[in-house]
């Protein structure tokens, strides 16, 4: 009998590509995800370092008040803008796990195939390899046969 080959080993190559690339997208998210988590908590340490300076600038001149506002609204831009980035890389990530999960998926069908290709190959191979001893039964039983009657037909023929 044949050796197993399995015909879609191609798909299941590039499904599992497809797989090690969304992995590497994947992770590459989670790190974008993590600098801008770290970004927007550099952001919000500013927008409170800028908030505390406020509230305690109330001894300080009008154009200490003015800047120390102006740098508060800057901190609240940078820290809106960080949120938005955070929010976006957190979308990302879903995205990149929903993508490894179609991949994962893909390429456990074609094992899953593959497995049972390989099982129904056994199974043949049991099936063939019990026709062959059942053959070979066969033909020791009528080969004993065919003995047993030529020496039956020997004695006949010397008595």
């Amino acid at each position: 009998m044949k050796r197993f080959r399995f015909s879609l080993d191609a798909v299941r190559d590039l499904r599992s590509d497809r797989e090690d690339a969304a992995k590497r997208v994947l992770a590459e998210r989670l790190r974008a995800h993590q600098a801008a988590r770290d970004a927007a908590d550099q952001s919000l340490a500013r927008h409170g370092a800028a908030e505390d300076a406020l509230r305690g600038a109330t001894s300080t001149t009008a154009a200490g008040l003015v800047q120390a506002d102006r740098d508060r609204t800057a901190a609240r831009v940078g820290l809106e803008q960080s949120a938005r980035a955070l929010e976006e890389r957190g979308h990302g990530v879903l995205r990149a796990r929903e993508d490894l999960l179609v991949a994962r998926t893909a390429l456990e069908a074609v094992r899953r195939l593959e497995q049972r290709r390989r099982d129904e190959h056994a199974s043949e191979l049991r099936r063939a390899d019990e026709r062959e001893r059942q053959d070979l039964i066969e033909a020791r039983a009528a080969r004993k046969q065919f003995l047993e009657r030529r020496a039956e037909a020997r004695r006949r023929s010397a008595a």
